[in-house]
């Protein structure tokens, strides 16, 4: 065999290694490519339901105010009209 027999059939083997190497790798980047997006989604569906409860009790501290003026609410009312 000549040194450019050996040189071409070196690179192919080489090129065919490489091929192989990088499917291989692929499919494990794949598998942890899901798995990482499934830790998100279960982290993300966290937070969306503490932002709904959050948004809930808000929403309800807020309604109270609106229903029952504290002491302190009707301070502020009469101390912020108009004096004429």
């Amino acid at each position: 065999m000549d040194a450019g027999l050996a040189a071409v059939f070196a690179a192919a083997v080489a090129a065919l290694g490489g091929i192989i190497i990088a499917i291989m790798q692929m499919r494990n980047l794949t598998e942890e490519n899901r798995t990482d997006h499934a830790m998100v989604q279960k982290r993300l569906d966290t937070v969306i339901d503490m932002v709904g409860k959050t948004s809930a009790k808000l929403t309800s501290h807020l309604d109270w105010h609106i229903k029952e003026p504290s002491k302190d609410q009707k301070v502020k009312q009469v101390a912020t009209r108009k004096k004429k």
